[in-house]
């Protein structure tokens, strides 16, 4: 299994577009000042958690986490989620999604699927503490995002 989760450096983008200063957030989380500069930012489960930490503590806004999910533009979305929107509905691009993360970090998507509804849950496997709420707040946003874009929401779960 992997050890480390692959940042993308567009959440720097992100955090300034919503007036969170990048510098703080790595100041508060206690890692490089140039950690965004990398070519590939790749981070350990507690960096990672420190990050988010850091992202809710010195943003002022209580839905940063969503706000930072929210993706409408599919040109910036990851390879990975294109690959998803290309899927024949929801329960199968989350499948997609878990089989990419199996294979690329230690982390797990989990679905399931009902009658009554369908449910997607973020695993952290080498996590000694809960994830951030913020993280939390982020990953089903984006989520939503996917789902909104393409075939994907318009077919949603065949039965």
């Amino acid at each position: 299994m992997l050890k480390r989760f692959r940042v993308p450096g567009r959440l720097a983008l992100k955090l300034k577009e919503h007036g969170v200063s990048v510098a703080a957030v790595l100041r508060k989380a206690g890692l490089p000042r140039d950690l965004f500069e990398q070519t590939r930012v790749l981070v350990s489960t507690e960096e990672l958690f420190a990050i988010w930490h850091a992202i809710e503590a010195v943003s002022a806004d209580p839905l940063i986490g969503i706000k930072l999910g929210v993706e409408t533009k599919t040109e910036r979305f990851h390879p990975m989620a294109i690959a998803a929107l290309s899927t024949q509905n929801l329960l199968t691009a989350t499948e997609h999604l878990a089989r990419y993360k199996k294979l690329t970090a230690p982390e797990g998507i989990v679905n399931k699927l009902s009658k009554e509804e369908f449910r997607v849950a973020f695993r952290w496997l080498l996590a000694v503490d809960a994830e951030p709420q913020v993280l939390t707040d982020y990953c089903f946003s984006w989520m939503i995002s996917l789902a909104g874009s393409g075939s994907v929401c318009r077919s949603c779960v065949e039965y």
